[in-house]
């Protein structure tokens, strides 16, 4: 059931698939902004650390003043490596003067040399950062600003923490993503799981619809563990068992109807009284002798007492007609096996039966009719039911010959082995006549 699992698909993995992705878009966005807010309080804690070692007191102009400021601020980058810039600012009017700046090599801004000079405008956030501790969020960086005061508390300097959040938030996308994938992937598995649970079953179900369809009610289906299936399971095969016998009913039923007729239009013809019985006899020791299934055999046997039944649409005049018949006539004679094989068609469902109907007037040759099958191409059941047929055909009388001998209709069959009939088949039968020595030929 493909169409059923692609129906599955279409219907449930887009939707849950833009529910997911919503979702994981909401935990992206809300676990990156929680970030955000650790990332601000650890930032704003390293800073204060920072600020703590600075002694801004007796700060002088002279650089190697802040040689062991620049080791403590070295110290704590190599403990934390977003940390990308640290900047000790003085305010001199609206210019900042860099007292002091180590940059790592992440730092991909202007560098600020020591002593340097910019406008308090290229630092948004500065002048604030004077009064109190704060953070400047850009795309790719946060910026802390930490006042340093002197003893007595007065903002002397500035603290300009540069730090790097990409790295972090980007663990929390991909994070976010693998999350989003791997519960994609074990909902489609689970859809799939689910679609062939429920696809095998169905399945099943019809392919037993579709033989029923085609008349084979011995069609059963598996039970299986689940309830709901089982009992699915267990109601087609209480329909079948019951079509089966209904069938068989009418099957017998119509059976006997038809071979009632047959019986009829054989009693109305004393040439061919008794003519199926005997045709269906030699036909079931020939096919035992053969070695065929019991099946086949009965259903050989079966069709052998219906197989002229088609001639009950001919006119008598034609069927018992001394002399030649016309072309017209032959034409007639000709769709007999068509018209019995339409006629036995609501009792045999099986194409062997209605082969064996319409192919029984076939030669090996391929010259027979109605349809000049040759060799394999005629049913091995029709070729045996033929042999039969012709046989107690040449030993009975006919309205237009006296019926021939027994070693006549013998050397005939010999003569006619390979063109009219299946050589092996008129070897098994010649033995047969041969080790009963007869006994079964009627006399």
């Amino acid at each position: 059931m493909k169409s059923f699992r692609y129906r599955l698909f279409v219907k449930f993995v887009p939707p849950v698939f833009l529910l997911i992705t919503t979702w994981n878009l909401f935990l992206g966005w809300y676990f990156a902004n929680y970030q955000k807010k650790l990332l601000e309080k650890e930032l704003l804690s390293i800073a204060q650390t920072l600020a703590a070692m600075i002694e801004m007191d007796g700060l002088s102009a002279d650089l190697d003043t802040y040689k062991e400021i620049e080791m403590n601020i070295r110290q704590v980058m190599s403990k934390n490596t977003s940390i990308v810039s640290v900047h000790i600012l003085g305010l001199e009017g609206k210019v900042l003067r860099v007292l002091k700046g180590v940059h790592s090599d992440a730092d991909d801004g202007p560098i600020l040399s020591d002593g340097s000079s910019c406008s308090v405008d290229d630092f948004p956030g500065a002048l604030m950062g004077f009064a109190v501790p704060l953070v400047f969020k850009e795309t790719k960086f946060f910026t802390c600003y930490m006042p340093l005061r002197d003893k007595i508390g007065n903002s002397v300097a500035l603290l300009r923490l540069k730090y790097g959040v990409n790295n972090n938030l980007r663990l929390i996308y991909l994070q976010i993503f693998g999350m989003s994938f791997l519960f994609f992937i074990i909902f489609v598995s689970l859809i799939f799981f689910v679609s062939h649970q429920i696809s095998i079953p169905l399945q099943n179900l019809l392919i037993g619809i579709e033989n029923i369809q085609k008349g084979n009610l011995d069609y059963t289906l598996q039970q299986t563990a689940d309830y709901e299936f089982n009992q699915i399971a267990l109601a087609f095969n209480k329909m079948a068992k019951s079509l089966r016998m209904s069938r068989k009913v009418i099957q017998d039923y119509l059976y006997r109807t038809i071979r009632s007729m047959v019986t009829i239009i054989e009693e109305k013809d004393s040439y061919t009284k008794g003519h199926s019985e005997r045709v269906a006899f030699y036909a079931e020791k020939i096919a035992k002798k053969m070695g065929l299934p019991e099946k086949r055999i009965q259903l050989l046997k079966d069709i052998a007492l219906l197989h002229d039944i088609g001639k009950l649409g001919i006119d008598e005049k034609i069927l018992n007609k001394a002399g030649p018949l016309t072309e017209d006539e032959w034409k007639l004679i000709r769709r007999h096996p068509l018209s019995g094989r339409e006629i036995v068609r609501p009792i045999f469902f099986e194409k062997d039966g209605l082969d064996i109907i319409s192919q029984h007037h076939e030669r090996f040759d391929g010259t027979g009719y109605p349809y000049s099958m040759k060799g394999n191409e005629i049913n091995i059941l029709a070729q045996i039911l033929s042999v039969a047929d012709a046989f107690d055909a040449m030993t009975s009388a006919r309205a237009y010959r006296k019926p021939l001998s027994k070693s006549e209709a013998i050397r005939q069959l010999k003569e006619n082995s390979g063109s009219q009939f299946n050589p092996e088949i008129v070897n098994v039968f010649l033995k047969i006549l041969e080790e009963e020595k007869h006994e079964i030929l009627r006399g």
